[in-house]
Formats: structure tokens, C-alpha cells, sequence
């Protein structure tokens, strides 16, 4: 650890993984649970680098989906690159269908 901006915080059932660099969906790497969610804060303002992305497609992402900047990802469509410029990561699934889900990191 150490000083700075402070520290990511993962709401669960989301998890914060690999020394608090990453965070995944419930579950990972095994599917996702239905209807849960959770927020991320405290994320630098650093390009995310997504691991894995795997989530339920609808129209409009209108399922399960990972928000960052107000945008919402599904599919195999992660949030790559992107500056979370508010610092925070939104999941929710909804009550049908899972699959693999997401690892994103945000250092190194």
C-alpha cells in the first residue's frame, strides 16, 4: 500500500483481486450470479485494462451490464482503454442469464 489518491473500494459481492490492482465480477472466473451488483470507487484516472469481458448482451446492454463514464458495456465490449473519470465502476445483472463476467485492472 501506500499514500496518494487513496484506495480502490470494491463493493461486494465484487472483488478486489491481484493486491488491490484489479477487481471482478462475483464469482470469477465462473459464471456471475443473477440480479446482484455493486459500485467501484477510488479508481485512478488511468486507462483500464480489461482482462477478461464476458457479459449477457441485450439491446442497449439493457441486461447485465459493467458502467463506466455513464457509458454501459456488455458483450465482449469491456470498457477498454477507457479514463473512468468520476473514479467509479458500476455492475448489475439482472435475473436471467449469466455468464463468465469481467476482470478489469488499473495499474500496470
Amino acid at each position: 500500500g501506500g499514500s496518494g489518491s487513496g484506495e480502490v473500494v470494491v463493493q461486494p459481492p465484487c472483488l478486489l483481486t491481484d493486491g488491490g490492482t484489479c477487481a471482478t465480477s462475483p464469482n470469477f472466473p465462473n459464471n456471475y450470479p443473477n440480479g446482484e451488483g455493486c459500485t467501484i470507487t477510488g479508481l485512478p484516472p488511468i486507462g483500464l485494462d480489461v482482462v477478461a469481458f464476458d457479459v449477457e448482451q441485450c439491446f442497449g446492454c439493457s441486461c447485465d451490464h459493467l458502467i463506466v463514464n455513464g457509458l454501459l458495456y456488455c458483450d465482449r465490449w469491456g470498457p477498454f482503454g477507457v479514463v473512468p473519470s468520476d473514479g467509479t465502476m458500476t455492475w448489475a445483472s439482472d435475473r436471467s442469464v449469466t455468464r463468465r463476467g469481467w476482470k478489469v485492472c488499473w495499474a500496470g
